[in-house]
Parts: structure tokens; sequence; C-alpha cells
């Protein structure tokens, strides 16, 4: 495949990029703007994959100026791809689209009350894709296949600093204590590498598929459980023995942008549909995240 992909700095971007090379496919990766860039586009590709997504953190996730400035530029990148003929365009939507959803799973055709800002712009996006694309089709135009992934928690290597496993394998690392909410909601996480050959697997599908309006892929791992059973086993992984000193303080903090929701993702449609199955269990990826974290610190 020739693959066009936006946001190729980012932790899942990065991850994508070196997936899809390995594999042998042809990448070309575009910075967010596409300023100065045109020359660099091919005359046709196979798949533009869009990570590109500006704000950081929870002031970012916030802000409805720097959403709408995501899904202005998330636009222009569909319109490019529009332009090279691409087969697929697959757009990395978030497990925030959900919100506090009131269905026990989360599958791709639940409902989506999001109640932030960053969560809000993602499903407002694939709105707006969705009716440009499909007046593009009304006037006999091109368009390629629209893939919206609604990622989950991914961690591992290389991961932002503000993240939660980040920040808090830092903290028990050096013994520091980590004040948390109550952490009773149920989590899913997914480690980079098995999130990285989900997004190479519904690719290739996507480009091998007669075009379609919409397909809608849960990106996340079978381990739900509650958040804070994930951080004590961190602990354990990071302190040893000494796991039990209290460096976790729950029910210190309220809750982020995106509220107390819990996610208790479905991924049958992806496993169906792409033969992939998470490979990785917490307990390996934490390990490989912490090694990596001493590494770097040491």
């Amino acid at each position: 495949m020739i693959v066009v992909l936006t946001g190729a700095s980012s932790f899942i971007g990065r991850a994508a990029s070196r997936r899809l090379t390995e594999e042998g496919h042809e990448l070309i990766c575009l910075r967010h703007s596409f300023e100065g860039e045109e020359e660099r586009l091919p005359e046709r590709a196979d798949c533009w994959i869009h990570f590109a997504w500006a704000g950081v953190g929870s002031a970012g996730r916030s802000d409805p100026s720097i959403q709408d400035f995501n899904i202005d530029m998330s636009l222009r990148a569909l319109e490019k791809a529009c332009e090279l003929s691409c087969k697929s365009f697959v757009f990395a939507g978030s497990q925030a689209e959900y919100g506090p959803s009131p269905e026990c799973l989360q599958r791709e055709d639940t409902a989506c009350f999001p109640v932030s800002e960053y969560g809000r712009a993602k499903l407002r996006f694939k709105e707006e894709a969705e009716r440009y694309l499909l007046k593009r089709r009304e006037q006999g135009e091109s368009c390629p296949e629209y893939v919206h992934l609604r990622i989950f928690s991914v961690y591992g290597p290389g991961d932002h600093e503000s993240s939660l496993i980040s920040t808090a394998i830092r903290r028990l690392s050096e013994g520091r204590t980590l004040e948390l909410g109550p952490c009773t909601q149920d989590w899913n996480y997914l480690y980079i590498e098995d999130a990285a050959k989900a997004i190479a697997r519904i690719c290739e599908k996507s480009t091998l598929r007669e075009q379609g309006p919409l397909e809608i892929y849960n990106v996340a791992g079978r381990d739900t459980r509650p958040l804070r059973s994930y951080l004590e086993e961190l602990s354990r992984i990071c302190l040893g023995e000494d796991f039990d000193r209290g460096l976790l303080k729950f029910g210190q903090r309220g809750n982020n942008a995106e509220g107390a929701a819990s996610l208790r993702p479905d991924i049958t449609k992806l496993v169906r549909d792409t033969g992939w199955e998470p490979l990785t269990t917490f307990k390996e990826g934490a390990e490989k995240t912490l090694r990596y974290w001493r590494e770097r610190t040491d």
C-alpha cells in the first residue's frame, strides 16, 4: 500500500508508522498543517491515516478553539485524500466519544454522549466527514471509505509523560506518592504494539473492500477491570515486595475532562473483520514500559 500519514510524530502515529514500514508499505508522513508539503504528496495513494490532533492534556482537550482547529485541519486532510483517490481514510477517533454510556458494553453502534470538548469534537468530525463524503457521492465524485477508529487507552514506551501510566511509573519508581481519584470505574488498556498491529490490519482490509460510507471500529484490549486494579498491579511491578508502601492515594482527586465514565469496549467487530487479537498482557506491557523508563533515566 501507499499510505499517507498525518500525525506520525504522535505516540500512536510513531508505532503505526514503524509497523507499516516493517510490513513493506510505502509511507509518506506529513505535518498537521500540510504547509510547504504539497510537493511531497504522491499522485495517488491507497490509504490516508489521520492521527494529527492538537491539544495534549486536560487543558487542550477542554479548549473549544483548539478542537475547532482540529476539525478544520482534519477536513482538509479528508479533502486531500479525495484528491489522491485514496481507497480509505482512517481517522483516529476516541473512546471519549461514548461518554457515560448507559449500556454495559460500548459497541460501535452504542449511542454517544460525550462530555468533554475533545470527545464532542471527535464525534463532530465523524458527522461532518460523513456529510462531506455523501455530498461527493451524490455528485458522482469518487471518495474513500471512511473508517473511524474509537481508540481506547493505549500505553507503552514513548507515551506522553502526562499519561496516567507514565506518571504512575515515574512517581512510584521515585518513591513518591500519587494522588488519584477513586479509580473504581472499569477501564481497558491496550499495549502500543498491539494497537499498531490493529491499525495496520484495519488499513489493509479497508483498501480491499468495496467503497462504503462508513466503518467504525473499537480499538481496545480484552482485559477490562477496575482502573484501581491496573494501578495496584503496576505498583507491584514497579516496587516488587515494597508494593504495599501506600504510595497510591485513592480518592484524593476529582475526575479528568472525560469524567468518571467506565470503559467496557466490545472488540468483536474488529476481531471478526481483521483476524487481529491483542497479545500483550498488561503485566508484560507494563514491564516493557518500566524498562524503557529506567533506560532513559539511568
